[in-house]
């Protein structure tokens, strides 16, 4: 084959640069058709998906609707027979209140707060004492405490008229007036040891201490008064409480009044004794004795208190550290009732700590003061 010329060399790269192009140009070609069927197919899958979706998402909504008209309708029924809904309750009790504040707060303002927060109330009065008349001493449950709505919470309150004195008379029966002693806070002020007295002593003491519980006395007494006043009321016996709260400031010589008011038949007082020998150990029944103030009162007194003491001594077999007159205890010189203190065990001794924290002891301990009361008050249980 002979030597090509410069002009047919020239002409032959022209022709491949031709074909090359021609090639190129047609697979662009091909990739763009291919591209544009990819692109109708992925739309026409992406349609049917979304029809899918909206058939279910239809689907979801009308079950949904029938579900809410379904509900719509219970409650309507149960309005209707004045009964509470399922779905009430459970948006009630998802949704916890915590309890505000209230203690020092006048009542009235405290049960604003209470049923403004969607919770029950309870109120109940107890003699003021020296606290503020008209405020809260004590609230349960405690602030901060979450519950539920509507749970009830109890007011305690310094109420003038707490001690019913009149009520208690209206139905003629017996009146007793119960006296748990101490409270939270002592007053060291002074108050004269009995009417007209130059002679003071503190209006009223913090009481003694659990030497294993540190359980405080004026808590366990409480406990026990509230005890005794059941059985007591169930005899049908009217009972005055000079406190239901540890929350108080009520002087020694104040609760004595509180009976006087009373008109009780007979004051009875309840306290736990204390001793530098955690050996000591037993129950003793105190009564006024020895003195002008308690010389009206004395002998029922006397009665009272070794009636009290045999039934409580029965009840619990304790040690047995008798019945002992006092002529210092501003609680019993400032009184014109029949009075007695019983002294119901030492929390100074490990063992009589343990059992007055026990509410079956405590328990027992009610069942034999109450039955002394009454065989003083001449009631039939």
């Amino acid at each position: 084959m002979g030597k090509r010329s410069r002009a047919e060399r020239r002409q032959h790269v022209r022709d491949r640069r031709k074909r090359t192009y021609l090639i190129a140009g047609v697979v662009a070609v091909c990739a763009a058709v291919l591209g544009v069927v990819a692109l109708l197919a992925f739309a026409g899958a992406g349609a049917s998906s979304a029809e899918e979706r909206f058939a279910e998402d239809n689907a979801a909504d009308v079950a949904a609707f029938e579900a809410f008209a379904s509900a719509e309708a219970t409650a309507a029924a149960a309005a209707a027979e004045g009964a509470p809904t399922t779905a009430t309750a459970g948006a009630a009790s998802a949704v916890p209140v915590e309890i505000p504040t209230l203690t020092g707060l006048p009542i009235d303002e405290a049960a604003i707060l209470v049923k403004a927060a969607g919770l029950g109330l309870t109120r109940v009065g107890t003699p003021p004492g020296e606290s503020a008349t008209g405020t809260v001493l004590a609230q349960h449950p405690e602030a901060g405490v979450r519950v539920d709505p509507g749970t009830v919470v109890e007011l305690v309150w310094a109420d003038p008229d707490a001690t019913a004195a009149s009520a208690a008379r209206q139905a003629g029966g017996p009146v007793v007036c119960l006296d748990p002693g101490h409270q939270a806070v002592a007053n060291s002020d002074p108050e004269p040891i009995g009417p007209g007295a130059s002679e003071t002593k503190d209006k009223v003491t913090g009481g003694a201490t659990g030497v294993r519980t540190g359980t405080p006395e004026h808590e366990i007494v409480l406990a026990i008064a509230l005890k005794v006043k059941q059985r007591l009321e169930a005899a049908g016996v009217a009972v005055v409480m000079t406190r239901t709260t540890g929350s108080v400031d009520i002087s020694n010589a104040a609760r004595a009044q509180l009976a006087n008011e009373a008109r009780a038949d007979l004051f009875v007082r309840l306290h736990a004794d204390g001793s530098t020998n955690a050996s000591v150990n037993g129950v003793s029944t105190l009564y006024p004795a020895g003195n002008d103030w308690v010389a009206p009162i004395a002998e029922r007194s006397l009665r009272a208190a070794a009636l009290v003491h045999r039934e409580t001594i029965r009840a619990t077999s304790a040690n047995d550290r008798s019945i002992i007159g006092r002529a210092d205890i501003a609680g019993f010189n400032h009184a014109t009732v029949p009075s007695v203190l019983v002294e119901t065990g030492f929390l100074s001794n490990p063992t009589e700590d343990r059992m007055l924290n026990d509410p079956a002891y405590q328990d027992t301990l009610a069942d034999g003061i109450a039955r002394g009361v009454l065989i003083y008050l001449g009631v039939t249980e």
